[in-house]
């Protein structure tokens, strides 16, 4: 198995899965029927004993003491496969408006775009199924393989930290560095979504083809006058420049009543991935 296995895996299991299309009966508008959530795919590797993942992301000024390395949740790790799914462009072109209040009629409001919400709760689903899937795969190849985020070791230590970063993972697996509203600009831009895998198969690190944890940011703090909850401020600096104590409230308050007949919650914003520099590719 190589990484040109996985990423044949990843682009085939976009294309067949109906995962990556809003079903009908779940539908916020009888019009986002159908509608497709991603665009493709960009996978990435890093070597398990990488020595950001083993020490530096335990550094409390960079993830928490008890972020957890990769043979913590696998003791005979070799890789990290990192993938991120690049919404697409019906999504973010949605989400630059201010008018939508899902479930009436569409008015100007703050609120985050219908297809946003289907793209941030089914889009969630589909990259859940999408490291089972992974996972399965790896393991009829001969091989080991656990999803982090879906492992019963898997927990919040506070509010806004996990012991296992999907983003943090994607860094060293050379998909991307992080922006000042702390997502991850990638070659394919920041607006989508991220998931990970750890296996004991031994495949080939992507060489990072950069060298600061920032270095995509141009801090042109586009995304800070596109935040409707003012959690951002480029005169804060990458490190500090979004406040997520505000940002996640925000979020919260946005939740809407369970919709459909699979009663779903939903909620979101995603405001400072779209209209931005950095939403569909490195500024």
């Amino acid at each position: 198995m190589t990484g040109k296995d996985i990423e044949s895996f990843t682009t085939e299991y976009l294309k067949t899965s109906d995962l990556n299309s809003v079903a009908a009966e779940d539908a916020i508008y009888p019009d986002l029927a159908g509608m497709q959530i991603y665009s493709g795919s960009l996978v990435g590797f890093a070597a398990a004993d990488d020595n950001l993942l083993v020490e530096d992301f335990k550094k409390e000024d960079i993830v928490y003491p008890d972020y957890m390395a990769p043979k913590e949740w696998m003791e005979d790790a070799k890789t990290v496969i990192s993938f991120f799914l690049p919404f697409t462009e019906l999504v973010c072109e949605s989400n630059k408006k201010e008018y939508d209040i899902p479930y009436g009629p569409r008015i100007t409001s703050q609120r985050c775009s219908a297809e946003w919400l289907h793209a941030r709760i089914e889009g969630q689903k589909l990259v859940i199924d999408l490291m089972i899937k992974l996972c399965e795969f790896i393991k009829v190849q001969g091989c080991k393989a656990v999803a982090p985020t879906l492992s019963p070791q898997f927990r919040l230590i506070t509010p806004y930290i996990s012991n296992w970063s999907e983003r943090h993972a994607a860094y060293v697996a050379g998909l991307g560095t992080f922006g000042l509203s702390k997502g991850l600009i990638t070659e394919r831009g920041m607006a989508g979504r991220f998931g990970s895998v750890i296996t004991d198969a031994e495949l080939t690190a992507t060489i990072r083809p950069y060298s600061t944890p920032f270095e995509y940011c141009v801090m042109c703090g586009e995304c800070q006058r596109r935040c409707p909850s003012n959690a951002i401020d480029v005169n804060r600096g990458c490190v500090k420049g979004k406040d997520q104590n505000i940002c996640g409230p925000y979020v919260e308050e946005s939740t809407l009543p369970k919709h459909g007949p699979n009663r779903i919650i939903r909620y979101g914003c995603g405001k400072c991935q779209v209209a931005v520099p950095c939403e569909h590719r490195k500024p």
